[in-house]
């Protein structure tokens, strides 16, 4: 089975693009919230769009994995919606 290798350098660079327009849509109090929820929410359908369940799987065990390192003052645990 082929196992796709790490750029963490690539990812970096898309990451910090993506924050510079984020923070470029905030206009309101809530904007953040609601672009937050919008790109995880919609992701998932654009990951299935170009991933096979086995690389959105791989994908999505990497951020389990890394989110804890990257942001250690997250807490993962299960609470109310935003609606």
């Amino acid at each position: 089975m082929y196992k796709r290798k790490s750029n963490l350098k690539r990812m970096s660079q898309i990451q910090k693009n993506l924050i510079t327009f984020v923070k470029s849509e905030l206009k309101t109090d809530d904007d953040h919230l609601y672009v937050a929820t919008m790109l995880l929410k919609h992701s998932i359908a654009l990951y299935k769009t170009i991933l096979d369940d086995q690389e959105l799987a791989d994908m999505l065990d990497h951020v389990i994995q890394t989110l804890h390192q990257d942001y250690p003052e997250i807490e993962l645990t299960t609470r109310k919606t935003i609606h």
